[in-house]
């Protein structure tokens, strides 16, 4: 199944054409810590973090590349596309898993009183999606609220910043 999933992903790289970011710098700075992480030895957790943020800013980067819109909900669906295009391959690469438990009430092993397992790359992914898209959003608020951006690269500035603080959080929950 693994050589499947690579040999796939190693197919769409090959066929995938040149594209414009809607932050190109964001999208890199992403990418490039994802990789460092790794090479630095985080947990996954926290190289998930990087790779959820990096599928949702590519979605982004080639979602608001295109001006016509073809169908409704056109870049929520190019965004989602791409975070899982991003992140599903690389699961089968990832055995590390965290628990939660869940012990509500009720009797032992329903859905409010039962351990769930949860691959770390997947979780950290997610998060690193949401904290990407509230980064982007925050950029749009201000940039609509003052008429122009504070700063030169606020964008970048935002999402970075999110991402550290919580990378940081994430680090002393799971790889401390």
């Amino acid at each position: 199944m693994r050589k499947i999933l690579l040999a796939l992903t190693f197919l769409i790289i090959l066929m995938s054409i040149p594209v414009y970011a809607h932050c190109p710098v964001c999208t890199v700075a992403v990418g490039a810590a994802a990789v460092s992480a790794k090479y630095y030895g985080l947990d996954t957790s926290i190289i998930g973090l990087l790779i959820g943020a990096f599928g949702i800013s590519t979605g982004l980067w080639f979602g608001l590349k295109i001006k016509k819109q073809f169908f409704r909900y056109q870049l929520p669906v190019i965004v989602i596309l791409s975070f899982v295009f991003t992140v599903v391959p690389l699961l089968a690469l990832n055995t590390e898993y965290v628990y939660f438990p869940l012990l509500l009430f009720g009797a032992a092993g329903t859905a409010l009183n039962k351990v769930y397992w949860l691959n770390k790359l997947l979780l950290g992914s997610i998060i690193g999606g949401f904290i990407t898209l509230a980064a982007f959003r925050l950029h749009l608020f201000i940039k609509s609220a003052r008429g122009k951006v504070l700063f030169p690269f606020q964008g970048v500035v935002l999402t970075a910043l999110f991402l550290a603080v919580t990378g940081i959080g994430m680090y002393f929950a799971f790889g401390a």
